[in-house]
Parts: structure tokens; C-alpha cells; sequence
């Protein structure tokens, strides 16, 4: 439901438009059907003015009655949300916080996200010094061994991380984690603290912090990491840099959705 701080962000609002918004949020937040009484009280004003909303979103479509005489959201609002969707480009919505977070952490900063059980990059942005050059690295079936891999093993449905670690490992480095049950703790890990650290595993001389992205389903859409010299970045360091990755994912989340 919008809040008095967000709606404030805009200057010039029509109010009957923004009272019948109102109304779809609240049928949004209802696990039931809504009479007008209630949905009068609720928003604070006459049911003949809830009346009137509920008659327009009616013939609309945004709003259908049950059989019980009482509310829900009608099913055109379904052809809105997918279609909002399909026009929702990742790259495009989350590139200035990735410039965000590469100049805040002053880190390589990768976009990635999972298609057919591989991880693929599909942004990355440099940071203003020079002195760290991302090794080029084939990211598909790093599951393992690095921080994006991580997190979509970490937050993926337990079939699809089951199916993917019943495939061979690859052992990058004397660090590369090979063992199923070191790798399932290191999936407790992630989840708990959520972020997840990959040190020297694929490439010796390198680490990435991940962080989870998340739809508005709640689910996993794409995983974004900072990479640097593993001699620049202790574990005692990981903590403040692992903090501020973790606002630019959930500000990315946000924004698709979440």
C-alpha cells in the first residue's frame, strides 16, 4: 500500500484516481473478498463513494464481484501485472545502482542471472581506478566456487541446486569447494548472513562478495557481486563492503518488483 512519504513525491494528484488506487491496494492486502461497509471504513470515506469506485473499476475489469455480492481484484489487472513485466529490463533498471555501487565500494561490480541452469553475466561495471582487472573466466558452471554461483545455489528451489550439484566440480584452486557437505554449509552460511564470499576458489589472487536480487514474486531473479585483489580486501573488511552490497541489491529488488 503506498505510504504518506511516497506519495508526497509527487506534487499533483487527481483524487478520485488515487482513492480508487487506494481501494486496489487494499483488495491487494485482503486474503478475502471485501463488502463496500468495510471497504468504506477502511478508507475513510462514504460507501457511496466506495459505491461509485468499485461500480467504475467494475466495468473496467480491475474489480469483479464474487458470488458472495462481496469484492476482489478483477482479472484484468492479471494482463496488467504480466504485461509490466515483460516490460521490465533488469540491465536497464539496475545499471545506475551498479555505477552506485562500483563507485561506493570502488570495486568490479558483475550483473548475473541464471538461464538453463548457467550463470550468465549480463552487466558489469569498472570502477574509476585501474589497478584490478577481473580475470576473464567462463561463469557457467561456477556454481561453486564463486560468489554469483553461490547465491543461485543458495536461493534456488532444492531440485534445481540438487540437479546441479549432482554434476561433476570442477577444482579450480587448492580453495575450490568440492565436498557436498562443505558446500551445503556454505549454502546455510549464505542464507543466514545474505551475502556470499568466494576467496581465492577460482582464481587465486581474487574475491567476490555476492548478493541476492529478488522479484516481486519473492523469488530469485539475478545475483550481483563486487570483485577486488584478495590482498586488498581482508575478512575482517568483508562485513562493511558486504553491507553496502547488500543495499544496492535490495535497491534493485525494489525496483523490479520486490
Amino acid at each position: 500500500m503506498e505510504t504518506e512519504s511516497s506519495k508526497k513525491e509527487f506534487l499533483y494528484t487527481v483524487a478520485s484516481v488515487d482513492r480508487a488506487i487506494e481501494l486496489l491496494f487494499v483488495l491487494e492486502s485482503a486474503s478475502r473478498d471485501m463488502g463496500i461497509t468495510e471497504l468504506s471504513k477502511i478508507l475513510g470515506v462514504q460507501k457511496s463513494t466506495v459505491h461509485n469506485l468499485v461500480q467504475t473499476l467494475m466495468a473496467r475489469d480491475f474489480v469483479r464481484q464474487t458470488d458472495s455480492g462481496r469484492f476482489t481484484l478483477g482479472f484484468r489487472l492479471v494482463r496488467l501485472g504480466a504485461a509490466a513485466a515483460d516490460r521490465l529490463d533488469l540491465r536497464r533498471l539496475a545499471e545506475p545502482i551498479l555505477r552506485e555501487l562500483a563507485a561506493a565500494s570502488n570495486e568490479y561490480v558483475l550483473l548475473a542471472v541464471l538461464h538453463r541452469n548457467e550463470v550468465t553475466i549480463v552487466d558489469s561495471v569498472a570502477p574509476q581506478r585501474s589497478t584490478f582487472i577481473v580475470p576473464r573466466i567462463d561463469f557457467s558452471h561456477t556454481f561453486h566456487c564463486t560468489a554469483l554461483g553461490k547465491i543461485f545455489l543458495a536461493y534456488s528451489p532444492v531440485e534445481r541446486r540438487q540437479e546441479i550439484l549432482s554434476n561433476p566440480l570442477a577444482h579450480f584452486t587448492p580453495y575450490t569447494l568440492v565436498d557436498q557437505a562443505d558446500i551445503l554449509q556454505e549454502i546455510e552460511k549464505i542464507r543466514r548472513q545474505g551475502y556470499a564470499v568466494s576467496c581465492n576458489e577460482t582464481i587465486e589472487g581474487v574475491t567476490c562478495l555476492g548478493a541476492p536480487i529478488f522479484d516481486a514474486h519473492g523469488k530469485l531473479a539475478a545475483a550481483v557481486s563486487i570483485s577486488t585483489a584478495s590482498a586488498q580486501l581482508s575478512v575482517e573488511n568483508y562485513q562493511p563492503v558486504a553491507d553496502i552490497l547488500k543495499e544496492k541489491a535490495a535497491a534493485i529488488s525494489k525496483l523490479i518488483g520486490f
